[in-house]
């Protein structure tokens, strides 16, 4: 039948049905995921955590260098952290010139790292080996029904920890965790996978999963106990957390400072990462919230075949999977029709990977053009075949995923940070400038405060009768001064712009900006920031021009008074007798009056056209004008 795979076969290019077959003979392999989870410690909570005993602040640029060993390369550096560093840093230069950005910096920090494994490539910088406990009973909530699906028996995931620190320019910290695992392709390691991303974002109901008995649990041999995520990750934090102050104790110690003793109420995960008004509430606090930002990287062939443009673009139709209504009153899914002799493999994994890319545990319910479009990938960009690209990219606000079928970079960095650096960078600059933008948000709303506060931006502020107007404009512009100078040093001179050295890389790093909003927010608030001083500096030209006819009007009386002065001279010549002195005094009174009056016409104090306005309306009004009754 003509159409378009008989113009590829003309063509020589391969079928659809030839490339689907291709891409089944990849299915029977594993696939390999790569989680990061990324948080930010902001810089004010690290600086009121490393003081000396007399409160003098510490945590500075200086010391981040020192922890490194830059400043000595005979001292011993922070756990690995020069190490880590030369492994990473080189491939972050291969694709960024970072030089370009003149204040920023940053580096990488290590963790400890488990003294019983070898130095292979696979077991370096590893911190912990665990294992992943899935329930058989997934349930779930959405679109106001409920629905569940029961395994036939739990799903277990062994997996690799690897966790370090990023320290930025403006000394905020980032802390990345990474865990790598190996799937295969069957529902019950695809309903795993979908669990395990829910239990960092807990959407359509899976706040269970951090419940106490049927929710996910972490078997770490680190930790020793079955954990939910949540709390695994938390504990982890508090454990590198502490070596890392350790460190900074160590280091301030060679230089004779001594630093004070850190609080004892509360762990580091708390202080650190918690918002400081809810901070009660640490174990209700799901990781999403917490502004977590996640790289899903899937290093699988057989993925990056079925998302093959024409392949997924080629999609018709998928076999409907329906659920049955329970006695519970629950949607419920059987099982059995997700086996392949009911459900077609490549059907099952559509729906799982739309659903994936997009955190939908729900997945089983999309159509055709949603899973088309749920695997619309945002580089390569809509409309370009690039049938060369060696990666696909998705991003959502709080996630990026890659797609892999194989990557150097990521086999060498993998070991070391347990994600592709080429992609990690991305991540990172987005994550960093992200926090910047929320950064600048919270500068402006408190800018806002302090005008309203200081009743600067109420109509009767600037009102032409009060006599503090002029205070009012110049405090206005010392606040907006002052925000000026916080911004520049807190935002604009820490933020990323795009120095990627190529076009791929570039293309994805905006199209993530452009997903969060990043770039919009900015611009939004800079708008009105700008509208604000706009108006600030009408004020204040407003405010000096009326100083000006002030001070003119006061030049007026003193003249007048002189004038009256010469008067009073005419009146004593009268009465002395002088009066051959008195047409010369005459005569200068009235060249000085005629001088006078025309510098103040020339000033703007005698407005000549609205005198003649005066006359005409006084004219025009004449009694005698006037209609007789």
């Amino acid at each position: 039948m003509p159409g378009h795979d008989g113009d590829r076969m003309m063509a020589g290019e391969p079928t659809t049905e030839a490339l689907l077959e291709e891409a089944l003979a990849l299915r029977e392999g594993p696939g390999r995921l790569h989680l990061t989870l990324s948080f930010l410690v902001e810089e004010a909570r690290m600086q009121a955590l490393v003081t000396d005993r007399e409160g003098s602040c510490y945590w500075n640029r200086a010391l981040l260098a020192a922890l490194r060993g830059d400043d000595d390369p005979d001292a011993d550096d922070y756990q690995d952290s020069r190490r880590l560093g030369h492994a990473i840093e080189p491939l972050f230069n291969d694709i960024a010139d970072r030089q370009r950005g003149l204040f920023i910096q940053d580096f990488l920090l290590d963790t400890p790292s488990d003294p019983r494994r070898g130095d292979d490539a696979d077991g370096e910088n590893v911190c912990d080996e665990l294992e992943l406990a899935f329930p058989a009973d997934v349930r779930w909530e959405t679109e106001g029904d409920r629905f569940a699906l029961a395994l036939s028996a739990p799903v277990r995931l062994a997996a690799r920890c690897r966790a370090f620190w990023v320290a930025h320019s403006n000394t905020a910290l980032t802390y990345h965790l990474s865990l790598e695992l190996a799937y295969a392709h069957d529902h019950a390691h695809y309903y795993a996978l979908s669990l395990l991303q829910k239990s960092v974002f807990p959407t359509e109901g899976t706040r269970w999963l951090d419940g106490a008995d049927d929710g996910l649990r972490v078997h770490s041999r680190l930790a020793g106990a079955a954990l939910p995520l949540q709390a695994y990750v938390a504990a982890m934090f508090e454990r590198h957390a502490a070596s890392l102050l350790a460190g900074v104790r160590v280091a301030l110690a060679r230089r004779g400072i001594e630093m004070a003793s850190p609080p004892r109420e509360g762990g580091l995960w708390r202080r650190l990462l918690l918002p400081l008004r809810d901070a009660d509430d640490a174990a209700a606090r799901a990781l999403g919230e917490l502004r977590c930002r996640t790289v899903f990287l899937l290093q699988d062939p057989y993925f990056f075949a079925l998302l093959r443009p024409q392949l997924r673009t080629g999609l018709r139709e998928l076999t409907a999977i329906r659920p049955a209504r329970g006695d519970d009153g629950r949607n419920r899914y059987d099982e059995a029709d997700l086996q392949p002799g009911r459900c077609p493999p490549t059907h099952l994994d559509y729906y799982f990977v739309s659903g994936f890319l997009q955190n939908i545990v729900d997945f089983l319910r999309q159509d055709v053009s949603e899973i088309q479009d749920g695997t619309d990938p945002i580089y390569p960009p809509t409309g370009i075949d690039d049938q060369d690209s060696h990666f696909l990219v998705y991003a959502t606000q709080s996630s990026v995923y890659e797609v892999v079928a194989g990557s150097r970079s990521l086999e060498v960095g993998r070991g070391w940070i347990g994600t592709c650096p080429y992609l990690f960078l991305v991540h990172l600059m987005t994550m960093h400038n992200e926090s910047l933008v929320r950064t600048y948000e919270t500068m402006v709303r408190g800018l806002i405060e302090k005008l309203e506060r200081d009743g600067l931006l109420h109509a009767d502020a600037i009102d032409d009768t009060r006599a503090y107007s002029t205070h009012v404009a110049d405090e206005a512009f010392e606040a907006f001064r002052r925000f000026r100078l916080d911004t520049f040093n807190h935002v604009a001179r820490h933020r990323y712009f795009n120095v990627l050295r190529y076009d791929t890389e570039r293309e994805f790093y905006e199209s993530i900006e452009t997903v969060r909003g990043i770039n919009q927010r900015e611009e939004y608030w800079a708008k009105v920031v700008g509208e604000l001083e706009q108006t600030v500096d009408d004020l204040r030209g407003n405010e000096a021009q009326k100083s000006e006819k002030f001070l003119e009007r006061v030049l007026f009386y003193v003249a007048f008074l002189g004038m009256l002065q010469v008067v009073f001279q005419l009146i004593d010549f009268g009465f002395d007798g002088a009066w051959a002195k008195l047409r010369y005094a005459l005569a200068a009174s009235a060249a000085t009056v005629l001088v006078m009056l025309a510098l103040f016409h020339s000033r703007g104090l005698i407005n000549s056209r609205r005198w003649r306005q005066a006359l005409r309306f006084r004219r025009s009004r004449r009694p005698d004008d006037l209609p007789r009754r």
